[in-house]
């Protein structure tokens, strides 16, 4: 009872007390088992009983002395020590026991505890904030008599209980107006359960931040599997409705083809977005292998449904792949009434879309298919060149006079040219060819001279001659080897001035296999050469005579 009550006292002197964390503890000399203390509530019901202050002081000569704080640091327990003396004065002591530096009161006197006892009332709201539940010494042992002595404590003199539940509410307002933002988590710091982590002075607004963001991830997850899922379901069924439809309307279009079946079982088809979509491919992929009125009835068909509509709309769209099927749709139904859509999209920066313009018109246009060229801006690729080229393959279309591109303003546009004159040998662009080799393009004049002499367009040996000087190194070779195809003895000095000027043993090479093409007079001539002691051509001589080589 005695520990009781010295331990309440001290409570009340140093309502400030604060304590931090303990460190790990360390060994240290045994001392007396002080009080502790749980609750201050009680602390302050002592008043002046002349009596209960007495017997305090009696107490504190027994060998419990009354433990005030125990700290980790020992900057704080210094600062705790310093606190304590200059009100109680003598009877304070600080040591180091269990890894803690603690602050105890071992004397106390009467008058110290009547400056204290009164003072110490208006702490109430301070201190009232846990509830004395036991008094134990180190031990653990219950000290006897403490709980009655309590109960008379609480009797003789209780503190009002309004007083402190109004003082508890306005600490609760004014902490919850302080805190109105943690209101928005589900789990903020008056979680009961929370309070009983021990998180070291960290904010449970952090921690309700890490809740909910790893609920909002899970949750994230979820519906993220469950669209996934759903659209994959989603998608396996378009496909197999997909692959029905196909069958089910190639076969309707063969029998409307063949057997003379009436179009109106299409119109129920034509109703519906998706089915008529479908029924417009089928059509296009039936049409490829169609020809003369088999393609004209399918034809019908198309426009009898209205479906031309459809792929006009599509040619206008704004994207560019539904541009891309609109133009393949027109072009294979042979419709012209988005023609002025298409050219505009023949500059395009979208190279796909670009050549599916260039496709379109081929197809579409009856008396030029090709006129479209001469509205080319963009680089005429070699992919699209090649492309145009099986068009006319496998379409069968009417070849051209590709001369009149030769004098394009387009470089890659004069090299189409020139690469269809040479594959459907129309000769008869030989003027323009000769007059292509004075190109201001490089690249053009090189694919020139390879065509005159892959075509033997004698014609342009001189304007080769002329030229050869201001030529760059691959527009040389390129000329000796055109020379090499059109073999002439008039050309017999030109190419040894070639052989004996020239520094580059590849151009020497060139010129001396021109020399062989002349016959036999060539092969006399460097014969001569190689015996020649005014320059030794052994090595270039012996390599190209020699047949195990070529």
């Amino acid at each position: 009872m005695r520990k009781g009550f010295t331990i309440i006292l001290s409570l009340l002197c140093f309502p400030m007390v604060t304590a931090d964390p303990p460190l790990r503890p360390a060994s240290l000399p045994p001392s007396p088992s002080p009080i502790y203390l749980n609750n201050a509530v009680d602390l302050l019901t002592s008043g002046n009983d002349n009596a209960r202050l007495d017997y305090l002081v009696a107490m504190s000569a027994e060998s419990y002395p009354i433990q005030v704080g125990a700290f980790r640091l020992k900057k704080n327990a210094e600062r705790m020590y310093g606190k304590i003396v200059s009100i109680i004065g003598e009877g304070v002591t600080m040591l180091e026991e269990n890894g803690f530096y603690k602050i105890r009161v071992t004397r106390l006197s009467r008058e110290m505890l009547k400056a204290c006892s009164e003072p110490a009332r208006p702490a109430i709201p301070r201190v009232a904030t846990a509830i004395l539940t036991s008094y134990r010494t180190d031990t653990g042992a219950v000290i006897p008599g403490a709980p009655d002595t309590i109960r008379d404590m609480i009797a003789a003199q209780a503190i009002p209980i309004d007083s402190v539940k109004e003082s508890a509410d306005s600490t609760a307002t004014a902490a919850s107006a302080k805190g109105s933002l943690g209101k928005l988590f589900i789990l903020n710091s008056n979680s009961p359960w929370l309070k009983k982590i021990n998180y070291f002075g960290k904010s449970f607004a952090f921690i309700n931040v890490l809740i909910i963001t790893i609920t909002i991830s899970i949750a994230t997850m979820i519906i993220l599997l469950v669209v996934i899922l759903l659209n994959r379901a989603r998608m396996e069924k378009e496909e197999k409705l997909k692959q029905y439809l196909a069958e089910t309307y190639q076969g309707m279009i063969i029998d409307y083809l063949f057997t003379g079946s009436s179009p109106d079982r299409f119109r129920e088809i034509a109703s519906d977005s998706y089915r008529r979509q479908a029924l417009v491919d089928q059509m296009i992929d039936v049409s490829v292998n169609l020809k003369g009125d088999a393609e004209e009835k399918l034809r019908g068909l198309y426009l009898y449904l209205g479906l031309d509509s459809d792929s006009i709309k599509r040619a206008h769209d704004y994207r560019w792949h539904k541009k891309i099927k609109g133009f393949r749709e027109l072009a294979f139904m042979n419709i012209k009434d988005a023609n002025f859509t298409i050219y505009k999209a023949l500059n395009s920066k979208n190279d796909i879309l670009r050549m599916e313009a260039q496709i379109a018109l081929v197809r579409l246009s009856e008396k030029d298919p090709f006129g479209f060229l001469f509205e080319l801006r963009k680089p005429f690729s070699l992919w699209e060149q090649i492309t145009l080229h099986e068009l006319i393959i496998q379409h069968d279309l009417p070849v051209p006079a590709f001369k009149k591109w030769l004098k394009a303003t387009n470089p890659t546009v004069v090299m189409f040219a020139l690469r269809m004159i040479r594959e459907f040998r129309q000769r008869d662009a030989e003027d323009d060819i000769r007059e292509a080799i004075e190109n201001p393009s490089p690249e053009v004049r090189r694919l020139a001279i390879q065509i005159a002499g892959d075509l033997d367009m004698r014609s342009t040996l001189e304007t080769m001659k002329r030229i050869y000087k201001e030529q760059d190194y691959q527009t040389c070779i390129e000329i000796i080897r055109a020379m090499a195809k059109m073999p002439d003895a008039s050309l017999m000095g030109f190419l040894k001035l070639v052989l004996d000027k020239e520094d580059d043993v590849q151009l020497q090479i060139e010129a001396t296999k021109a020399i062989e093409n002349n016959g036999e007079e060539g092969v006399k001539t460097l014969v001569k050469l190689m015996k020649s002691e005014y320059k030794n051509y052994n090595i270039i001589v012996r390599h190209v005579l020699d047949r195990r080589i070529y």
